[in-house]
């Protein structure tokens, strides 16, 4: 279990505790849901395209390598899973050495060597001009943060000033920039809000692309709006879980 003391602004603390096995939150031994357990709830139709392609070229690659129908089966099941954790593996490496440099830049730790992936050291490199085509003053890293006003908890990859502006970044290994990316920001933007006690100009989304290690950057200034919207599928969660409660009760 990782304890993170937070302090307030107003004087007022509390301590954040998070269990990584479990990606588990409490707060005076009482559960806290993470945003990413919050958005889970949006419907992501596109997976289940993905996830037939993904079993068809399998498929298209082991048809012809005499196969009995069992392995065949398991194959095309097993293939979206596969492909899953190549994803994260190039994401971990990106956002590990992402992580180590910026807490280098903050005086923590030694500058980070270059993992030998050719998407993965792409998607560094990226990140790197990105870094030095703008005014980048980083702040923190890997942040564990909470609302008291609204009672949920994350981890912010990066609270920095980005060309004068104090910014949330999240970086994410995906085939795109999503939607949703922009509720989570606002989110994370929330709590820092009520942290360090001072508004918010913009979010970053550093997206690294899974397959190519392509980059991209996309900003915005929509706080109210995207945290607006992050707070109605928060109430939609916290209502769900009511309910599941009270029929496991039954």
């Amino acid at each position: 279990m990782i304890e993170t003391p937070i302090n307030y602004p107003d004087g007022s603390a509390v301590i954040l505790n998070f269990d990584p096995k479990k990606h588990y939150y409490n707060v005076e031994g009482s559960y806290v849901p993470s945003v990413t357990t919050i958005l889970n709830s949006i419907a992501k139709p596109a997976l289940i395209p993905w996830a037939v392609t993904m079993g068809a070229e399998w498929y298209q690659e082991n048809h012809d390598k005499g196969l009995a129908v069992e392995e065949v089966m398991k194959g095309i099941k097993g293939a979206h899973r596969k492909r899953s954790t190549d994803a994260l593996e190039v994401g971990k490496m990106v956002h590990d050495w992402c992580e180590k440099a910026i807490n280098w830049k903050l005086g923590r730790g030694e500058v980070p060597d270059m993992p030998e992936h050719e998407a993965a050291e792409n998607s560094i490199n990226a990140f790197r001009r990105w870094v030095t085509e703008n005014d980048v003053e980083w702040i923190s890293s890997e942040e564990k943060v909470y609302s008291k006003e609204h009672n949920y908890a994350g981890t912010i990859d990066a609270v920095a000033k980005v060309n004068g502006e104090f910014s949330v970044i999240d970086f994410k290994t995906s085939a795109a920039v999503y939607n949703a990316y922009h509720l989570q920001c606002a989110a994370y933007g929330q709590c820092v809000r009520e942290v360090y006690g001072k508004e918010i100009d913009s979010s970053y989304i550093l997206r690294f692309d899974k397959k190519t290690g392509a980059f991209e950057s996309v900003r915005s200034n929509e706080f109210a709006e995207n945290f607006k919207a992050f707070y109605g599928f928060l109430c939609g969660y916290l209502r769900l879980t009511e309910l599941d409660n009270r029929n496991k009760r039954k």
